[in-house]
């Protein structure tokens, strides 16, 4: 609202209820938004997933998974550990059958 709107007491308080009527309907809307938000926050973060692993050419969960440089150095670390581990069980195995 322009300045030279208010001119005198009664003005300003006709402009101060305008503005907290404003308020309000502001804080309404917020308060809509926030439950719209929360009721829908699995389906928006599925479709944020989802669009951009079919963006990159795959849907795969797995390959969205894979891409997170800490998951594949853990499964890569795990990994490794197993083949060790099997290979200790492969060489114990020979030595027995060599027996």
């Amino acid at each position: 609202m322009k300045k030279n709107k208010i001119k005198g007491l009664q003005s300003l308080n006709q402009y101060i209820g305008e503005l907290e009527n404003k308020e309000l309907q502001v804080k309404q809307q917020l308060n809509h938004n926030w439950e719209f938000f929360k009721s829908d926050f699995g389906s928006i973060v599925r479709t944020s997933i989802l669009h951009k692993t079919k963006v990159d050419g795959r849907s795969s969960f797995i390959y969205w998974l894979f891409k997170i440089p800490e998951f594949n150095n853990t499964v890569g670390r795990t990994a490794e550990r197993l083949t060790v581990k099997l290979e200790n069980l492969l060489v114990k195995w020979i030595d027995k059958i060599a027996e």
